[in-house]
């Protein structure tokens, strides 16, 4: 990629860029850090992607994709602030170390979308609308999919009682 051409690519979707991923890490350190590796990824990859979604939008999902993987490495357990079954708050659930891992071993037996819409919204907090757009979908069928991801969640947990 021409330096110039990266240069206007840069200044035009940094800021947009860095403000989505600092939604997902509420950190302004990692999100600088997945910012410039979403660009180094997106100019390295450039000639293999498909050209049916804006620059953005790819840079958009390389980002994400960065952040999740980080998360997954990280292993960390975040608190989930909806409250899936009706045994007290999420929060209370995750810190069962048992309830947390089966939470977590259902999410990861959803079918995508609905894992991923799922965790865009509960972990990375994101508002519906940034997961239509990452989708290129409507805002309408990102609610429906993080119900149905919800509902199937809370379902199983109450089936393993």
């Amino acid at each position: 990629m021409d330096q110039q051409v990266f240069q206007v690519l840069y200044e035009t979707h940094y800021k947009a860029l860095l403000h989505y991923l600092l939604s997902l890490c509420g950190n302004l350190y990692d999100a600088e850090d997945l910012a410039h590796e979403a660009f180094l990824k997106y100019e390295k990859g450039l000639p293999s992607f498909r050209k049916d979604c804006s620059d953005y939008t790819m840079l958009c999902t390389i980002g994400r994709n960065l952040y999740l993987n980080r998360r997954r490495k990280d292993a960390r357990v975040a608190p989930l602030e909806e409250d899936l079954p009706e045994q007290g708050s999420l929060e209370d659930q995750l810190s069962d170390k048992d309830q947390a891992r089966r939470i977590h071993e259902i999410l990861h037996e959803l079918p995508e979308p609905y894992k991923e819409g799922f965790m865009l919204r509960v972990f990375g907090e994101l508002e519906f609308k940034a997961i239509a757009k990452l989708f290129g979908k409507s805002e309408s069928w990102a609610k429906m999919t993080y119900y149905r991801a919800k509902a199937r969640i809370t379902e199983k947990l109450e089936g393993a009682k």
